[in-house]
């Protein structure tokens, strides 16, 4: 019954915090959701020091018809679809599209009556399309510095908010079809009280969440993820990695590795494994809202994004804390596999690569691999 009260609590505790955060991109993206029953944004609170704590909220959005065998230079079917299916999938997917830039064009130029500055372009030729919005919704203390691009958009520079919207299409070889993609993105700049920014202290937070790790039906076990400089992320990247993230030109090129503790809850604990989630959501963006002036982080919505990949493996990041000088940070990610739920906890230094089997292994050292015992997939050898 405990359980079951604390999980309730972090919901109605996330829900209350998470409208306090809500941005002016909340309302377009939902609208986009709606349309696609597919979330497709990414959502943002980071503080990387200046003692500033930055809002982030973009996204990818576009489209791209089908072409079949009637269109020139195309000599088969798309996975043997009729021409009919393929132009009935082109109209469905072209309704889907109209919502979409509908939904966006018609908040953006509502948000414009609003902005302190703003700047929108188009040009429609020949089946060739540009659309740009650029809007200063609020102002630093002194009046806003204008950059503009060699392409005509213009940016704010160190603007407290802005919205950015960049569209190009044009006709793909046949002639007939169009393929065309834009982003969509939203800043917010906070100055903090003092002015600083703090190392994140990993301790106390991760004293909120690990009593949610420690109940019946979770299994742990240690893992610990590295690779030395002499071995090439680059060229092992699509067979190893699930995914690598580099430190940048002033760290180690190869080097990196991230030692911590993987918990595991069977797909048949569904119910558990949502209220952990939920918990562990809820309470590290509750420790951000009591702690802004640690350096961290945070994504929203990362719970909706793992679990929509019921049948493949997917691990995403919800948290990272800065702990230190140099490339040193606290990780928390949540992982679903066909075989169930996961959470990830670790200390990262420099790079920080996840390897493709990271669900089943205990230690990845340049390539050489340790399995958990009986959890090694049956076709490794």
């Amino acid at each position: 019954m405990k359980r079951i009260i604390t999980a309730i609590l972090s919901v109605i505790l996330s829900l209350t915090i998470s409208a306090q955060d809500r941005t002016p991109m909340d309302k377009i993206w939902e609208e986009i959701e709606s349309i696609t029953s597919a979330r497709q944004d990414s959502k943002m609170k980071i503080n990387h020091g200046g003692g500033q704590l930055l809002y982030v909220h973009n996204g990818i959005v576009g489209k791209d018809f089908l072409c079949s065998t009637d269109c020139e230079v195309v000599t088969s079917s798309y996975e043997n679809m009729t021409l009919e299916q393929i132009e009935a999938a082109n109209e469905r997917n072209r309704k889907v599209f109209d919502g979409i830039f509908g939904a966006i064009r018609h908040q953006l130029d509502s948000l414009m009556e609003f902005s302190e500055e703003s700047y929108h372009f188009e040009s429609h030729s020949h089946g060739t399309d540009t659309i740009t919005y650029s809007l200063c919704l609020k102002n630093g203390e002194y009046s806003v510095a204008k950059i503009k691009a060699n392409d005509g958009t213009m940016f704010y520079a160190e603007a407290l908010e802005t919205v950015f919207f960049n569209y190009t299409a044009s006709p793909k070889a046949c002639g007939k079809h169009i393929r065309g993609f834009g982003t969509l993105e939203y800043n917010k700049r906070l100055p903090l009280p003092g002015g600083k920014s703090y190392y994140f202290d990993k301790e106390p937070y991760l004293e909120t969440i690990k009593p949610l790790l420690k109940q019946k039906g979770i299994k742990s076990w240690n893992f610990k993820w590295t690779q030395s400089d002499d071995y090439d992320i680059d060229s092992n990247r699509y067979q190893e990695f699930e995914s690598s993230e580099r430190v940048g030109s002033f760290g180690p090129k190869n080097a990196g590795q991230a030692l911590g503790t993987m918990y595991f809850i069977p797909r048949e604990q569904e119910a558990l494994a949502n209220a952990v989630f939920t918990s562990i959501d809820s309470t590290t963006l509750h420790y951000t809202e009591i702690h802004p002036e640690q350096m961290f982080r945070y994504s929203y919505h990362v719970k909706e994004r793992v679990i929509q990949y019921t049948e493949s493996n997917n691990i995403s990041g919800l948290f990272e804390g800065t702990t230190g000088k140099g490339n040193v940070s606290t990780r928390v990610l949540f992982g679903i596999t066909p075989k169930g739920y996961y959470v990830a906890i670790a200390d990262v230094e420099n790079n920080f690569c996840i390897p493709k089997e990271w669900h089943v292994l205990k230690s990845f050292v340049d390539g050489k691999k340790e399995y958990v015992k009986g959890m090694k997939p049956k076709e490794v050898k």
